[in-house]
């Protein structure tokens, strides 16, 4: 039978991203919560984190990665749309960095998308919203977005809803503009029960379906309408994300589930995500896995750049007699 995810890990997720950041932006996270605007609130790669002058900078830099693939033209306040916006962070990044951008946030988790306001309001951002719903089926109007990114958050729609996914993207978009995903995706099939335990580990601890190749997720692209215009592994650029957050795995996290088995520390430990000791094990186990997915070459990190082809010109030409 192929590996399948066990659980939701949303309520340990939005519990621990407190954790992904720096050494000083983790306590303002812990005692403020998403009113500590310094940190990132970002749970996902950190990009070039070897050379990077900070955690906090690498993470969001991955965010600025998938910025400088949109393609606004020459749109003087492009709309853009942040599919699967999680607690904010990178929406509200790019919001402060970039005034002239109105972003909408999109996450089908609510305490997310409160989280996400919350963050908003005390960074008092005026161009950036958050709504509640899912990116199969935003509600949004036909071609109401000038640039759509989404950052690892397409990798939890299964592969057999990837299209629907994509056409509701390319029904959003306006003519002319792109949807860029930065994911990761299957590279090959696991040869040993090692690594079969883990991909396992990382579907279970992370809720994840199988992952989409990467070369699929593009044919389906294609098929929906888009035009493909760049695909790219960009695995060696989180390579020591994944090793740092492997450590985190192994050296913070499951010491953590641990203790929050003892009676009274799990409420007291409930607000880094380990209300659920069990699920916060799955995730720090997926954590650790995770680095060996991506060293083996089981699976790896791509950027899709697809872009939404150009409504035909009308023909002045006179018709013929």
């Amino acid at each position: 039978m192929a590996p399948q995810p066990r659980s939701s890990a949303a309520s340990t997720e939005r519990g621990l991203y407190k954790l992904w950041a720096s050494p000083r932006s983790v306590p303002g996270a812990l005692l403020r919560g998403p009113r500590a605007g310094g940190h990132p609130a970002q749970l996902h790669y950190a990009w070039d984190l070897e050379s990077a002058d900070t955690l906090d900078a690498a993470i969001r830099q991955t965010t600025l990665q998938a910025l400088r693939w949109l393609d606004f033209g020459s749109v003087a306040r492009p709309r853009v749309l942040d599919a699967g916006c999680g607690v904010g962070g990178g929406a509200c990044q790019l919001a402060q960095r970039l005034p002239q951008l109105d972003i909408v946030g999109l996450s089908i988790v609510a305490a997310q998308v409160a989280t996400a306001r919350a963050r908003a309001l005390a960074l008092g951002l005026k161009n950036v919203a958050f709504d509640c719903g899912s990116y199969l089926d935003t509600g949004f109007d036909e071609a109401s977005f000038d640039g759509i990114y989404a950052i690892e958050s397409f990798c939890h729609t299964p592969t057999a809803q990837k299209p629907r996914l994509l056409a509701e993207m390319l029904r959003v978009l306006r003519p002319g503009r792109r949807l860029v995903i930065v994911d990761g995706g299957a590279v090959r099939e696991p040869v040993t029960a090692a690594e079969r335990q883990a991909i396992q580990d990382v579907l279970d601890g992370w809720a994840l379906p199988l992952p989409t190749p990467a070369a699929q997720l593009a044919e389906m692209a294609a098929q929906a309408g888009f035009e493909v215009q760049h695909v790219e592994d960009v695995t060696a650029h989180v390579l020591a994300s994944a090793d740092r957050i492997a450590a985190i795995g192994a050296h913070l996290l499951r010491p953590l589930a641990g203790l929050a088995r003892l009676p009274g520390l799990s409420r007291l430990l409930a607000p880094l995500g380990m209300a659920s000791p069990a699920g916060a094990a799955r995730f720090a186990d997926a954590c650790v896995a995770q680095r060996e997915v991506l060293r083996s070459g089981l699976g790896g990190y791509f950027i899709h750049v697809l872009r939404k082809p150009d409504l035909p010109k009308l023909s002045t030409a006179e018709p013929p007699p």
